[in-house]
């Protein structure tokens, strides 16, 4: 929090925290958040507060969500510019959504397997797969997609390659490696 007014009350700063909190349950890559709050120009004869926020994220081609509102009080600038920065951020979600969905249909299109050897008679076969990060429900789609009995995936929360599967009971299981 920036504030170069004349002084913005604790509750607010505490109402600002708890609706940024929001944030989060909708992207969990908010790494960041700035929240800066500027009394306008003293020579307007009824100044209106400024608040600027920026939200940064752990993404790399989607880096930024920005808003910058006024209004005759702070609280309601700051009402503003937090409904318009959450608009961006679960805008931004969805892009990225569509985004990794377009890729895995053209990957899978493409051909994201490298078949080595011939698999015949006992002689050892070596897959070699291009591999996208992915979460646990992108890879669960995948294997119902899918013509085998497992799916094979790169996790993005812990980017370690896993394995999932369906139990005969119907559930799904993950296998992730632990290196010992």
């Amino acid at each position: 929090m920036h504030d170069r007014t004349e002084g913005i009350p604790d509750r607010l700063v505490d109402y600002a925290e708890q609706r940024l909190l929001r944030l989060g349950r909708h992207f969990d890559r908010v790494q960041q958040v700035e929240v800066e709050f500027e009394d306008e120009s003293r020579r307007v004869p009824s100044p209106n507060c400024v608040v600027r926020i920026t939200v940064r994220t752990d993404g790399h081609r989607h880096p930024v969500a920005h808003a910058h509102e006024k209004a005759p009080e702070a609280r309601t600038a700051l009402d503003l510019a937090l409904d318009k920065v959450d608009r961006q951020v679960v805008k931004l979600k969805e892009k990225i959504k569509i985004e990794r969905k377009r890729a895995s249909q053209t990957g899978d299109e493409a051909g994201d397997l490298d078949v080595e050897g011939g698999g015949h008679g006992g002689e050892l076969e070596r897959v070699r797969m291009k591999l996208r990060p992915e979460t646990i429900e992108d890879a669960e789609a995948g294997l119902q997609t899918g013509d085998h009995p497992f799916y094979v995936f790169l996790d993005e929360s812990s980017g370690q390659v896993n394995v999932c599967y369906r139990r005969p009971d119907g559930g799904l299981t993950v296998i992730e490696p632990v290196v010992t």
